[in-house]
């Protein structure tokens, strides 16, 4: 399995002075307040949108051990501008809200086939609209291609997602 993008959220505890901003580096930031009411904070490994509320999200990681380190990158580009005090708070810490995952299962996937055999209750499947499957199953979603490539969007734990591809993949090796 493949991590392709881990989505954390958090609040800072405090309300950040938008005003401030120009104070950071120049390339640490993008902010036009008639683009979007939220300022982009720049990090190694992804990127952050902060609020004026002191909320932010820190998106386009590819691993959980990521996590704190992209937090803690975060807090030093906009340390002049905040309480940093509060900011350490467990409680401001990110918090992840969604994994997204890949796994190519090897083997071309017979679209048609894996709809009748799942049963349209927890498949949509419109070729015209959508060149692949969503597939709801108890555990999450999955978009299944005739390439054997699946996409895993919307879990909260790797250990989740990688359960439901291995249930998924022997559903797929069954048809």
């Amino acid at each position: 399995m493949k991590i392709i993008n881990i989505v954390c959220s958090g609040d800072l505890l405090q309300a950040i002075p938008f005003q401030r901003l120009e104070e950071l580096a120049p390339d640490s930031y993008k902010y036009d307040p008639e683009q979007y009411h939220g300022a982009y904070i720049l990090i190694s490994g992804g990127k952050v949108t902060l609020y004026r509320s002191g909320k932010y999200i820190i998106y386009g990681l590819k691993s959980l051990d990521q996590i704190d380190g992209a937090y803690q990158e975060f807090l030093s580009i906009i340390a002049p501008i905040i309480d940093c005090a509060a900011a350490s708070d467990p409680a401001s810490a990110p918090k992840v809200q969604n994994i997204v995952g890949m796994e190519d299962f090897g083997i071309p996937i017979n679209l048609s086939r894996f709809v009748i055999a799942e049963g349209m209750e927890q498949v949509e499947y419109e070729p015209e609209q959508f060149p692949g499957i969503v597939y709801r199953g108890e555990m999450g979603t999955a978009l299944l291609f005739s390439s054997g490539k699946v996409i895993f969007p919307g879990f909260k734990d790797v250990e989740t997602m990688e359960a439901f591809a291995a249930d998924l993949k022997e559903k797929v090796d069954r048809i």
